[in-house]
């Protein structure tokens, strides 16, 4: 059995939600199950059944960015205790320092504060690194190489997106990115939609089967019929779906109560497929057929959850062969895994999908950031862009799907199982300034890839029951946060 030991000179600086989140990687990059105890010396111990090296994974509050997921360097198994700051100190500069020489290569300009910033991160871990005879001064020295990288890669990204995105202006103006808003299950306020307009050249049109077919043979489109109208008056490309998504807010209870029915369950998702596909031939642009079937379930085997998408997309397609189609991966890090073997992680799901030549034309990827334990867990610019880098690689064009919370407070209406914000203890909770933040370094960077050709708000409106507490970017007063006017000024600067 393999093992790892990390010795905190302030423990407090963890909590058990933190431990219990935890996780180590491998060289595929796959979460695997272990144990995570404190022995008697005071130590994190991490055992795991399989006996390599690798990198731990630890929520770590930084002061000035909030709770963010951290990762070490790979580490080597001893006995021997590791001083934790001092490894995920290692680990952020590593990333930094990589990314930044990569990029250099690649003709990115790096100008002096930022380098100058780089050298402090360094210094600053060059004390921590030579002073662990002296735990909590090395400590110390970590925390502030940590934030001086955190600050460092947050630079780097800006650098990055703005000089690829005036490139990318100077052969195609404006670039062709669709950018979309989820208009929900509910019809918006006449009122609100000159704003959704500004800010949205797209919109997603959810297809709730639980609120389309509630009994076998009754189906309502009311919601739906009136978006898609909604589309069309602003002119606004259509995301339609997903058309399925396996779990109790989407299944109606008198499928759901009989899900275990293999045969009949896919004969009813089929049939609801081929309905609403039929209704809606020609009024949409992309086809969202499936979503969050990597998910492990319960009820539902690995063999059954990849039949429903194979079906989910022959049959969208029958149905419809000339309009695009994608299906969507959520926790695409695989943070699932960590809890439980799994015989698919994300990537390889969805390569079996690409490789049985099924028609496929994109892939979603849900980054609902910041939300546990039905989201991401929250991590830096700089490792959300390498995933899109990595999933990039598997050729088709990528749609990643967003939620960031604006408040860590009750919400009052988001549903039962609605996705929790992340507490802090030691920084700041979300807030709409941070949310904001956020989508000033995401988007731009997600324009720059090239693998990117749309990007989806995943909740723009709080006002109604929603799944990701306080995620919209307009309140539950439906007046819009301070986020909607940084994804209106991303529109106006490079998008149609």
């Amino acid at each position: 059995m393999g093992l790892m030991r990390f010795h905190l000179p302030e423990r407090e600086r963890v909590t058990r939600e933190a431990i219990q989140r935890c996780y180590v990687t491998g060289l595929d990059y796959v979460p695997t199950p272990a144990n995570k105890s404190w022995d008697g010396e005071g130590a994190l111990r991490i055992e795991r059944e399989i006996d390599e090296s690798g990198c731990l994974h630890i929520l770590w509050d930084v002061e000035g960015h909030g709770t963010l997921l951290l990762s070490t360097a790979s580490l080597m198994e001893r006995l021997r205790p590791y001083l934790l700051p001092v490894e995920l100190a290692r680990g952020t500069l590593n990333r930094l320092r990589t990314k930044a020489a990569v990029w250099k290569v690649a003709g990115l300009e790096i100008n002096a504060s930022l380098a100058a910033d780089i050298d402090q991160g360094i210094r600053s871990f060059i004390q921590a690194a030579t002073s662990q005879d002296q735990p909590l001064v090395a400590a110390q020295r970590a925390e502030d190489a940590i934030r001086v990288a955190l600050d460092a890669i947050e630079g780097l990204n800006q650098q990055y997106a703005h000089q690829v995105l005036d490139r990318r202006r100077q052969t195609s103006s404006p670039l062709s990115t669709l950018l979309a808003g989820n208009l929900g299950e509910q019809i918006i306020p006449e009122n609100l939609e000159p704003m959704f307009a500004a800010a949205f050249n797209s919109a997603a049109v959810p297809l709730n089967w639980r609120a389309i077919q509630p009994e076998p043979n009754q189906y309502d489109w009311s919601v739906a019929d009136h978006q898609l109208k909604l589309c069309l008056r602003h002119r606004a490309k259509v995301i339609a779906g997903p058309l399925i998504r396996l779990d109790r807010q989407s299944l109606p209870d008198w499928v759901e109560q009989r899900s275990w029915e293999a045969d009949w369950f896919a004969e009813q998702i089929q049939r609801f497929i081929a309905d609403t596909v039929k209704r809606y031939k020609g009024q949409v642009h992309l086809w969202h057929c499936s979503a969050a079937a990597n998910l492990p379930s319960e009820r539902l085997s690995d063999e059954l959850r990849v039949r429903i998408m194979v079906m989910a997309l022959e049959t969208t397609r029958r149905c419809d062969p000339r309009t695009p189609v994608i299906v969507s991966f959520d926790q695409p890090w695989g943070e699932y895994a960590s809890q439980q073997p799994v015989a698919l992680p994300p990537t390889h799901f969805a390569e079996l999908l690409i490789r049985a030549e099924l028609g496929l034309s994109g892939i979603g990827l849900e980054l609902n950031l910041g939300y546990w334990p039905d989201g991401s867990l929250p991590r830096d610019v700089l490792e959300i862009g390498q995933l899109i880098d990595e999933w990039s690689l598997l050729g088709l064009p990528l749609i990643p799907i967003l939620s960031i919370p604006s408040a860590c407070e009750a919400d009052s209406l988001a549903s039962r199982s609605a996705a929790s914000p992340i507490r802090s203890l030691r920084s700041d909770c979300p807030s709409m300034d941070s949310q904001k933040r956020w989508v000033e370094l995401l988007l731009p960077m997600l324009v720059a890839k090239q693998s990117v050709q749309a990007i989806l708000w995943n909740q723009v409106f709080d006002s109604a029951i929603h799944r990701f507490a306080h995620g919209g970017l307009f309140d539950a007063c439906s007046k819009p946060k301070p986020s909607l006017g940084s994804v209106i000024a991303l529109r106006r600067d490079y998008l149609p």
